[in-house]
């Protein structure tokens, strides 16, 4: 009877609930609301457009001048694509990203050197200001890179 009464006895639960920061962070007042975060985000990048540019011209002469280096190719033609899409210019991102998969492709050791320069010359041209205030010429950029570049797409 008691072996019974003891091994039946109630067991206490105690239940721990941690303080998780992020939750009163969260539900905490003050703070920045969102779109004010990205107003100033903006602000940030276009406040350092101008020398951005510049450097990323220089990446591209870089790129230019060492076509024959596979690997310092891919570095810089996957900052560009970074860079450009950081402030928008869309088709320039895009022909550096397809310069990246080229890089990486399994026929990579193997490519011509006008493989790279066509993409190299896209993005110059991209980065003219003929290019840059014409929508429709940036678009027909990148439909002829698209046709030129085909046979060496993995």
């Amino acid at each position: 009877h008691d072996q019974a009464t003891a091994s039946s006895a109630m067991t206490v639960v105690r239940r721990f609930y941690p303080e998780v920061r992020l939750v009163k962070m969260l539900t905490a007042p003050g703070g920045i609301k969102a779109e004010d975060a990205i107003a100033k985000a903006t602000l940030a990048v276009e406040s350092i457009r101008e020398e951005s540019m510049v450097a990323l011209d220089a990446k591209l002469t870089q790129l230019a001048d060492g076509a024959g280096d596979l690997d310092a190719c891919y570095v810089l033609s996957n900052e560009i694509f970074a860079e450009a899409g950081v402030f928008g210019l869309d088709e320039l991102s895009e022909v550096a990203l397809r310069l990246c998969k080229l890089l990486m492709s399994s026929q990579a050791a193997s490519l011509p050197p006008d493989a790279i320069k066509v993409h190299v010359d896209s993005m110059r041209l991209l980065r003219s200001p003929l290019a840059a205030d014409s929508p429709a010429m940036r678009k027909a950029v990148l439909k002829e890179l698209r046709k030129i570049s085909a046979k060496y797409d993995a």
